[in-house]
């Protein structure tokens, strides 16, 4: 694929290694059919982001209902294409599964080298879809989207997950729009990002609700836009960036999938263990926490969905001069 180039954007990667469905000829030991012992589930972010608190609530939850070990593992760098690289690289793993979230499929590949594209993939189950805000230091004199404006004559710093992210691209997006120079630090992961962000080390930085609930209710951190069609029941007082004069929408979708080379049997096993755990009250418990909504996307739909908004990413990328048409 292609790489393009781009002076604002980076996105995280990460790793995955998903073993067990069964007994057989894959390296986790899983059997076509997808009767595994042990499925490894690779989460390419750091702990205690919105991503791992999702995917630890899915790995308990299958345990309880399957009786079915699921291993979380951790695996951060370069915001999920290594995990995604390995994935769709390796020898298919019918126990194998990954958590990710649209980006690393559908913006990445344009500001980096990818080893992979949405069609070496099969969708197991779409998870849910979270929200973006936009943060800054509570001890800043920034109010709103019109007092970053007035200061578009400095340069800002933000954090973010990694370039290509769509956390990332909300912010250049904005400073974009404000017609301020930013530059983009890369974390990985929403926690250490925020965490860069409260030791005042950036301006600012855009996340999920739930990954800086605490931080606003403390009074830390300061939530300025949301970067969706309406304001938030949980946070009613913050505006919409489109409120503000800043035409942006973006969200998050997230969803579990595997090499597109596993068997069908293991893939309807895999799909229908990860269903009944992301319906469970746990699960639907955790993602009212992190002010996430379950996802509607069909799993049939997911890799379709993917490539087209892919597409529709390099249309947007161009405009913005962020990369070549």
């Amino acid at each position: 694929m292609k790489k393009h180039t781009n002076q604002a954007l980076s996105f995280a990667v990460a790793t995955t290694a998903l073993a067990g469905l069964a007994t057989g000829c894959s390296t986790s030991g899983a059997s076509a059919d997808g009767d595994c012992g042990t499925i490894t589930m690779v989460v390419p972010y750091a702990a205690g982001g919105s991503s791992d608190v999702v995917g630890r609530a899915l790995a308990d939850a299958v345990s309880s209902t399957e009786g079915t070990r699921v291993e979380v593992v951790n695996q951060t760098g370069a915001n999920g294409t290594v995990a995604a690289t390995q994935i769709a690289t390796e020898r298919p793993d019918p126990c194998e599964v990954i958590y990710l979230p649209t980006g690393p499929f559908a913006s990445m590949p344009y500001f980096q080298d990818v080893q992979f594209e949405p069609a070496d993939f099969r969708g197991i189950y779409a998870v849910n879809e979270e929200p973006i805000i936009l943060l800054v230091n509570a001890a800043s004199d920034w109010q709103s989207m019109a007092d970053l404006r007035a200061d578009a004559d400095r340069r800002f710093t933000y954090a973010s997950s990694g370039t290509g992210s769509y956390t990332q691209l909300a912010v250049a997006q904005t400073f974009a729009d404000l017609g301020a120079e930013a530059e983009g630090i890369p974390f990985d992961g929403s926690a250490p990002a925020i965490t860069a962000l409260l030791g005042d080390q950036v301006d600012a930085v855009a996340v999920h609700p739930g990954e800086a609930m605490q931080y606003l209710e403390s009074g830390d951190l300061r939530a300025i836009a949301v970067f969706g069609d309406e304001r938030l029941e949980s946070l009613p007082d913050v505006p919409t960036a489109a409120e503000q004069d800043v035409d942006i929408e973006l969200a998050v979708a997230k969803a579990l999938y595997a090499n597109a080379d596993i068997p069908d049997e293991a893939a309807a096993e895999l799909e229908r263990i990860f269903s009944a755990a992301g319906e469970s009250e746990d699960v639907t418990n955790t993602l009212a926490t992190l002010y996430s909504e379950p996802s509607s996307v069909p799993t049939d739909e997911l890799v379709p969905t993917l490539e087209a908004e892919y597409e529709e990413n390099g249309t947007t990328f161009a405009e913005l001069g962020l990369i070549d048409e």
